[in-house]
């Protein structure tokens, strides 16, 4: 089922208003519905704080311009979606200074492309938290379902899925961060109990002794390695492509996921026991800013 869209179009030229319409619903990345504003004043009464998902504002309007109504949103909703602007501005100036706008994810240049739109948004749309009920990461399934294949088949692990507890990351723990880019954009987050780190990467590394230090790191930033690759390659099974950077492995107590306020539920969580200990993932959504559509 598609997913659904809220969206609220601010834009003073009626033709251009109905063409972005237009060519949002027949680019197929959602089902939008849509809330239509024909300068930045309507638009501040139109907007609905916890309704919409994500505004298309044009640039240059009478009463109150593009970049005026972004600020005024971002001020008065802390959790104010993301923008695509709309423009057909030649002044470099003027480009760079909405470019540079907080809140600004993707400029739709004018005239308004129906092809443009289906490649250019599709990221930003499936980057988009759902407006209701758990959050629902697209695609995020793929990496609970890497991890547990990778850990059986490297370190002869059966993994149990458990209940979401809050209370396992307030603890001594580790975890090992990884980037993923391109059609969509992800930090991707393997967690552990410190004792369990430790065993599971004794396990990894044929060792007889739980692995500490810089041992340990390694084993589990390699781990996280092949799951990214697991990911990557269950992802391209999709048709969504996908590399990835180097992990990182920290330790600590009482280690947290911070998130744009924006995306604070775009955070997707799997737990899972083990015969050495609880371990889990986290899927945190990012977006990309200043792409031109």
């Amino acid at each position: 089922m598609a997913r659904h869209i809220h969206a609220l179009v601010v834009e003073d030229s009626t033709t251009t208003r109905k063409m972005t319409i237009a060519a949002l619903k027949q680019a197929g990345l959602a089902e939008f519905t849509f809330v239509e504003a024909a300068d930045g004043l309507e638009a501040l009464e139109k907007f609905e704080p916890g309704k919409t998902q994500l505004v298309f504002i044009d640039l240059n309007m009478p009463r109150m311009g593009g970049l005026a109504l972004i600020r005024e949103l971002r001020k008065r909703h802390p959790g104010c979606p993301p923008a695509v602007m709309i423009t057909g501005e030649s002044d470099a100036k003027r480009l760079q200074e909405a470019m540079s706008e907080p809140g600004v994810a993707a400029f739709l240049l004018k005239p308004v492309d129906r092809d443009r739109l289906r490649t250019g948004l599709k990221t930003l749309v499936d980057s988009l938290p759902e407006a209701q009920g758990p959050c629902v990461v697209p695609h995020g399934e793929c990496v609970p379902a890497g991890v547990q294949q990778v850990l059986a088949k490297a370190c002869g692990l059966t993994l149990t899925p458990a209940p979401v507890d809050e209370a396992i990351r307030h603890g001594e723990v580790v975890l090992s961060m990884i980037t993923l880019f391109g059609d969509l954009h992800w930090s991707l987050g393997l967690g552990f109990t410190r004792a369990a780190a430790g065993k599971i990467a004794a396990r990894f590394a044929g060792s007889p002794e739980p692995l500490a230090g810089l041992d340990m790191g390694d084993a589990i930033g390699e781990l996280t390695n092949i799951v990214a690759g697991r990911v990557k390659l269950a992802l391209s099974a999709r048709n969504v492509a996908v590399k990835f950077a180097f992990p990182t492995v920290i330790s600590g107590t009482g280690l947290q996921l911070l998130t744009q306020r924006r995306l604070r539920d775009a955070v997707a969580y799997a737990h899972f026991d083990s015969p050495d200990g609880k371990l889990w993932t986290a899927v945190t959504v990012g977006l990309t800013g200043g792409v031109l559509l």
